[in-house]
């Protein structure tokens, strides 16, 4: 147990003697030279004012001439309460005679002062314990006028070493059960604990409860000896249902101590049996086990309140006597069960918790391995020789690990070697004994043979790795179907526009053409007209009419505009050929088979496609090295291209820049870097974001399947994908391909697997 450093009492009074010296010469000073120590007397009284301690001066009547704040506030009293009232008023009834005495022999001359501790009670009751030191305070001729007090409020002092005292006596009592358990029967030991708990606690009665494993009824173990000689003469039943049991039975209801200071005012209280002793204050603590209530303790009629420190006590005593019966519980069962185990195919170990393991005990049905219990108990061989050289670090390990946490018990699946060698799984379920200093003693171990399970779990085990891989590859095609679906979309909407938009395109092109050159004849011809008008020598007359229509109709503009519109029709015409040719540049519908291509065209005609996607907010800007064509299945690769455009696109809220890069890593790769200065991935999210069906985007706007595809995709073709993202400044996804795949194009069943 650790002590709390105190002043000691020699030091102490000291202090106060010191204060009391200088307090009585002040005094004595002032009572001979009144008149020339008004200044000394207006500092003394303001030192006596704003002192810390209590300061006092007493008549010899024993009633107190001056007191300061620091006093009053000390016991309770206003200055004028005090003045001319009796320190004997306020002092406790135990302490006078000594104080009397103390104070007559000063006035007998045989002292100068005294010290002492002392308690006052204050005007409710409460006492304080004080230090006081006094000193007579003498006239000009020697003889004693007052006593000048100082005292020390030494109250939580007192507090303090009180609770160190029951700090020790509860340490001795606890230390002293496991003692008392090889000494006593289980019901007496249980017995001396209760009692234990009732002196520690200042009870009058105690009774303890163990709960039964159905958790609805309890089992009456034991009264305390002073419960049943004067308090409790009721006849009662040692078993019954907890919804029978009263008030105190509250503890195992809720899981939680339960504390009543005034038990005739409680509001749940069920009445006493006849017989039954009165009660004025109740305890009951739970003893917890695995989230369950197993034993009940309690004690009752303290003549104060009970404290916290009173549950705490309760509470250990009872925990600890819990442990102590439940160890001692198991001790007999082992014994018990040792007897039949040697009937069963179950073999029990208990090894020495040193090094080596040494058995200490072995049951006899460990023939069933070839070994004789008599020699393993002699090490031959030890034990560690038994498991499997492959296994035995790991369970080592393991023992180790579970001993450190301070674990009850654990279970370790091993193998061992028999004496022909053979090599069979065991399951070992391990009970941890330890001393009463928490050290271990002895691991108590329980082998079941577990072969043929063991095989069975391998077959199992073999089978479901076999499932996943069928699993994932399933997921690979369902993904690769579902992209092969949408790509066939696409493709179809791309060969239905195209046909639909050739024929058209064609023969409005071709008649654009005409109508250019039919435009150009009549402006030939309505020039030529213009001509032979205008000749000096011709006998044609211009119509006013003619040239009004002309004039209203801005003629000249409209033979200038009219082929302006001719033109750009047929570059609108072409813009619309051009989009199909990428539509269908980009799906290559049909073409599922490896081949050389350019990834730049491919990802123009891809930008192309998602253009409406992007202008209204994105700046794209190429930036394209030099790279080679490269063997790929370049309808796919456009996929991934367009996921990764859509997706920066997506990440830029309102403007932002999409820059599209391109170059080589080393002869035989290539990248491609789609960069977006969106709001980038938060870090949580990255390592998901090629999980299918993953998507930060909110509902609706998007499946989470387009970065899967894109990382199966480019998996498919031997390349892998980089993410690098800052959220708030955007991210970089990065392509890298081989420029050829490390497969012949021309297997043809590489082929169909890698193109799904």
């Amino acid at each position: 147990m650790m002590s709390l450093p105190l002043p000691s009492a020699p030091e102490h009074y000291l202090t106060l003697a010191i204060a009391i010296l200088l307090c009585g010469i002040a005094i004595g000073r002032l009572l001979r030279r009144p008149a020339r120590e008004r200044e000394a007397e207006q500092h003394f009284h303001a030192i006596f004012d704003h002192a810390m301690l209590g300061m006092a001066r007493s008549g010899l009547d024993k009633c107190w001439i001056e007191v300061n704040p620091a006093l009053c506030k000390m016991l309770g009293y206003s200055a004028a309460e005090l003045t001319g009232k009796s320190w004997t008023e306020v002092t406790h009834p135990d302490d006078l005679p000594e104080n009397a005495a103390k104070f007559a022999a000063v006035l007998r001359g045989e002292a100068d002062g005294y010290e002492m501790e002392k308690r006052f009670i204050r005007p409710d009751g409460s006492v304080v314990h004080t230090a006081i030191a006094a000193r007579g305070i003498r006239k000009a001729n020697g003889a004693i006028d007052s006593f000048s007090v100082v005292i020390e409020d030494i109250t939580q002092r007192r507090e303090t070493e009180r609770q160190l005292a029951r700090q020790v006596e509860r340490s001795r009592v606890l230390l002293e059960l496991p003692l008392k358990a090889e000494q006593l029967a289980e019901r007496e030991f249980v017995q001396f604990a209760l009692e234990q708990a009732e002196t520690l606690t200042g009870s009058s009665i105690g009774f303890l409860h163990f709960v039964n494993p159905d958790g609805e009824s309890i089992e009456l173990v034991a009264w305390s000896r002073n419960t049943l000689e004067k308090y409790c003469s009721a006849a009662f039943d040692c078993h019954y249902p907890i919804t029978q049991a009263g008030i105190w039975a509250d503890a195992v209801r809720t899981k939680a101590p339960v504390t009543i200071n005034d038990y005739a005012t409680a509001a749940n209280k069920r009445g006493l049996p006849d017989g039954h002793s009165t009660l004025t204050r109740l305890l009951s603590v739970p003893v917890m086990e695995d989230g369950a209530v197993r034993m009940m303790t309690g004690v009752g009629n303290k003549a104060t309140n009970y404290t916290p420190f009173d549950v705490e006590t309760l509470q250990l005593i009872g925990n600890e006597t819990w442990r102590i019966v439940r160890r001692q519980r198991a001790d007999v069962a082992l014994r018990q069960a040792t007897q039949v185990v040697n009937a069963s195919p179950v073999v029990c170990f208990r090894w020495a918790a040193c090094d080596g393991w040494p058995v200490v005990f072995v049951s006899d049905n460990v023939q069933q391995w070839g070994y004789s219990a008599d020699d393993l108990k002699a090490g031959r061989p030890a034990f560690a020789e038994l498991v499997h050289p492959d296994d035995l670090a790991r369970v080592a390990a393991e023992v180790a690990r579970h001993t450190a946490a301070g674990q009850a018990s654990y279970e370790q699946e091993y193998r061992l070697i028999t004496a022909d060698n053979q090599v069979i799984w065991v399951v070992d379920r391990t009970q941890v004994l330890r001393d009463d200093d928490g050290q271990v003693v002895f691991y108590d171990g329980v082998l079941t043979d577990i072969t043929e399970r063991k095989q069975q779990q391998l077959k199992i085990s073999e089978n479901l790795f076999q499932q996943q891989k069928l699993n994932k590859r399933l997921e690979e095609a369902n993904n690769q179907l579902l992209q092969s679906e949408k790509m066939a979309s696409i493709g179809q909407l791309a060969a239905g526009i195209a046909h639909e938009l050739n024929n058209p395109i064609g023969f409005v092109h071709s008649n654009l053409g005409t109508l250019d050159g039919y435009l150009r004849d009549l402006m030939d011809i309505i020039d030529t007209y213009e001509r032979i008008i205008n000749a000096p020598d011709s006998t044609c007359q211009q119509s006013p009419a003619l040239e009004h229509i002309k004039e209203e109709r801005d003629f000249a503009f409209l033979r200038t505009d009219i082929f302006n519109l001719v033109a750009e029709s047929k570059d609108g015409l072409g813009r619309v050929r051009k989009i199909v040719q990428d539509l269908k540049s980009f799906s290559r519908v049909g073409e599922q088979e490896w081949q050389e291509a350019d990834l730049h065209q491919g990802l123009d005609s891809t930008l192309n496609i998602v253009w409406n996607e992007l202008k209204y907010k994105c700046k794209v800007v190429k930036e394209y090295g030099v790279i080679p064509h490269i063997h790929c299945l370049i309808s796919q690769l456009n996929q991934v291209f367009m996921n990764l455009l859509v997706n920066a696109g997506h990440a830029i809220e309102s403007e932002g820049t999409i820059t599209i890069r391109t170059g080589c890593t080393g002869e035989d790769r290539v990248w491609v870097e789609v960069s977006d200065t969106g709001k980038g991935i938060a870090p949580e999210n990255i390592s998901r974001i090629f999980e299918p069906f993953f998507t930060t985007k909110p509902v609706g706007k998007g499946t989470g399947l387009g970065l899967s595809l894109s990382y199966s995709i480019v998996e498919r073709h031997h390349g892998r994908i980089e993410v690098d993202s800052e959220p708030g400044r955007g991210s970089t996804f990065r392509v890298v391909l081989p420029i050829h795949p490390p497969f012949a194009p021309s297997d043809k069943t590489a082929t169909e697997t890698l193109a799904g």
